[in-house]
Order: structure tokens, then C-alpha cells, then sequence
């Protein structure tokens, strides 16, 4: 509809234009309704084809959203992945030579921090 609106347009504009390009005193002013009515009849009709282009991007549009509906509802039915709760407290590396004295943790001997609990280490003996 608003392509149609806009050739309506675009033709009154043209022929206003030729118009007063006849006329001596209106030269620039029928330069510039040529110049509209051209724009005018170009976008009407390029914009015939957007009920097309609509109806494709609604297509689309309603694709993607089956896809993400699909793929919201596999993710609710997979099952819940169980908590981590490891057996055994790990132990001490083979290369430590500083314990933490809050934890316990085996430390490299250049470490400054503990691994496990992240306190100062005192420095090395």
C-alpha cells in the first residue's frame, strides 16, 4: 500500500516538475520536483516487494523461535549432573618442600601462597 502511495506521488511530483521546467521562471523548482518525484517512484517500487520480504523474515523468525523452543525443552529434560564430592582430600605433590600451616597443602618451594586455601606461606627455611 504505502508503494502505491508513493508512485502517486512520485507521478504528481514529475509532472509538477516538467511543469515548471517549461516555464522560465520555475526552473529550479521543476529541477527539484523532478528530482523528488524520481526518488518517490523509485522507493514505490521497491516497495512493492515488502510484503514479500515480510512474510519471508516472519518465516524465518518463526523457525528460530521453534529451534530455541526445541532446544530450551532438551535442555529442562536432561537430567541434573550430580554434585562433585571428591572421596579423598588430594595429596601433597611429589615436589613439596613447604607445607601451609593452616591446611596441610604440600607447596613448590618458590610458592608464596597456598595452592588449597590461598594464605602467605612463611618463607622457605
Amino acid at each position: 500500500m504505502a508503494g502505491v502511495v508513493r508512485i502517486a506521488f512520485g507521478v504528481l511530483f514529475l509532472i509538477a516538475g516538467v511543469f515548471f521546467l517549461l516555464s522560465i521562471f520555475g526552473f529550479i523548482l521543476g529541477l527539484v520536483l523532478l528530482l523528488i518525484g524520481i526518488v518517490l517512484l523509485a522507493s514505490g517500487m521497491s516497495a512493492s516487494n515488502d510484503a514479500e520480504r515480510m512474510r519471508a523474515q516472519q518465516e524465518q523468525t518463526n523457525r528460530l523461535l521453534a529451534q530455541q523452543l526445541q532446544m530450551s525443552a532438551a535442555i529442562a529434560a536432561r537430567p541434573a549432573p550430580t554434585p562433585y564430592a571428591p572421596t579423598a582430600p588430594p595429596s601433597a605433590p611429589m615436589f613439596a618442600d613447604r607445607y601451609c600451616p593452616a591446611c596441610g597443602q604440600g607447596n613448590a618451594r618458590s610458592a608464596g601462597f597456598c595452592q588449597r586455601c590461598g594464605r602467605p606461606l612463611p618463607p622457605p627455611p
